[in-house]
């Protein structure tokens, strides 16, 4: 399921802490510093990049190089890194490089994207994982690894390699998750700390970028890559053998999924901790905190949004019917349309009639928050069941010590 709001960690009690690798002392410089390099130096190291191709393949970098670079030259900065950040070929939302080609002239676009893989490779400008996978590169992970000439990254590729266990593809994923990790962290593999591929594995989650996910947004990166670095050693002791075994361990309490988003009323606040908390006898706990990021980032931050003075949950129809138009599209990208809103008014439905399930037994606890529910039956195409509801992901609540209560 996607949200609205990226989650910075979902691991605040774990060991490790996602992080980016701090910047090292010496960072990596294989053909040394070219952070001003001319075009005619950057051209002149082709060859030293990836040695052994043909005179028409160097030919082709060298024209795409200079097409990058002259590109940048023209823009702010004393560097080429200063440079690259301004150019919109950075970031979260970049463009692909190949997009500076005109129109019809797909031998440029090729000739700039084998351009950024050199540069990359050479170290001469350390893009974000967005600017990264703005691109697609082919055989980025052997580019660079001949490139940095690491005899550390040579060891970790050959113990990928014995791996037979692995398919092709996810013995490639292994290697390209460090090599990529690597280039967007200015790192040589050996300051790959936990921290920091679990920073880049928790990047990939969030851009929607993991590498072989098929446009599944859902996918942490560098789960293979994980393993076979806490198998060579590589990982300090104690770390945990797998990023699976690292995601469960570090779960969130009910108050850290609340507060992920800012809810101003505490009672609100706090009504929600205690449904989350009763729903534990029922629900796994993805299935918690995927009801935790409705109830408060995608329904009551906006709610308060809309009406910053709402003290309670019965909402005029004027209210609910704006917050139905704002969750209509996705609010990092207006254009793009919600696929799963009836799942979302479903949770929230859920929620409104566990209150007055609950409020019959525990009128003291519950009683003060049973309002009408503002999401109408004939709102949920699709759902009209409570075999549906479970079927969806979100398991029919039970009254405590009654049977399984009606939805609709």
């Amino acid at each position: 399921m996607e949200f609205d709001e990226p989650v910075p960690t979902r691991f605040p009690d774990a060991p490790v802490k996602a992080a980016p690798a701090p910047r090292p002392e010496n960072p990596p410089a294989p053909f040394g510093d070219l952070s001003r390099a001319s075009i005619p130096v950057l051209c002149s190291l082709v060859k030293d990049v990836i040695p052994g191709r043909t005179y028409s393949t160097y030919e082709k970098r060298r024209r795409g190089l200079r097409l990058l670079f002259e590109h940048l030259e023209t823009l702010p900065g004393a560097t080429w890194q200063a440079r690259w950040e301004a150019s919109g070929f950075d970031g979260d939302k970049a463009l692909p490089v190949n997009s500076l080609a005109a129109p019809g002239r797909h031998r440029d676009g090729y000739d700039l994207t084998s351009a950024a893989k050199m540069a990359f490779c050479m170290r001469v400008i350390q893009p974000t994982l967005g600017g990264f996978r703005a691109n697609v590169f082919a055989d980025f992970p052997d580019a660079f690894r001949q490139a940095n000439r690491d005899p550390e990254l040579d060891a970790y590729f050959s113990a990928v390699d014995t791996r037979s266990e692995l398919g092709h593809s996810n013995r490639i994923r292994a290697k390209f998750d460090v090599s990529c990790a690597l280039s967007t962290q200015g790192i040589a593999l050996a300051d790959l700390t936990p921290s920091a591929l679990l920073h880049y594995s928790l990047e990939c989650r969030r851009l929607g970028v993991t590498h072989g996910a098929n446009k599944d947004t859902t996918r942490f990166g560098a789960l293979g890559a994980w393993e076979i670095l806490h198998s060579t050693g590589h990982f300090p002791p104690g770390t945990p053998t797998t990023l699976r075994k690292f995601i469960y361990n570090g779960q969130l309490t009910p108050e850290q999924m609340i507060d992920r988003y800012p809810i101003r009323h505490q009672g609100i606040r706090q009504l929600v901790i205690d449904y989350i908390v009763r729903r534990q006898a029922d629900t796994d706990y993805n299935t918690r905190d995927g009801l935790a990021r409705i109830l408060t980032g995608t329904f009551w931050a906006k709610v308060e949004k809309i009406n910053p003075g709402q003290a309670d949950l019965n909402l005029s129809q004027d209210v609910y019917d704006q917050w139905r138009t704002e969750i209509a599209y996705w609010e990092r990208d207006r254009t793009k349309e919600r696929k799963n809103v009836e799942q979302i008014l479903l949770a929230i439905r859920g929620f409104y009639l566990d209150l007055q399930s609950w409020a019959v037994e525990e009128p003291e606890r519950w009683g003060h928050w049973v309002v009408p529910c503002p999401i109408r039956p004939q709102e949920l195409k699709g759902f009209s069941s409570a075999g549906a509801r479970s079927t969806s992901g979100w398991p029919t609540a039970r009254a405590s010590g009654s049977p399984c209560c009606p939805r609709w």
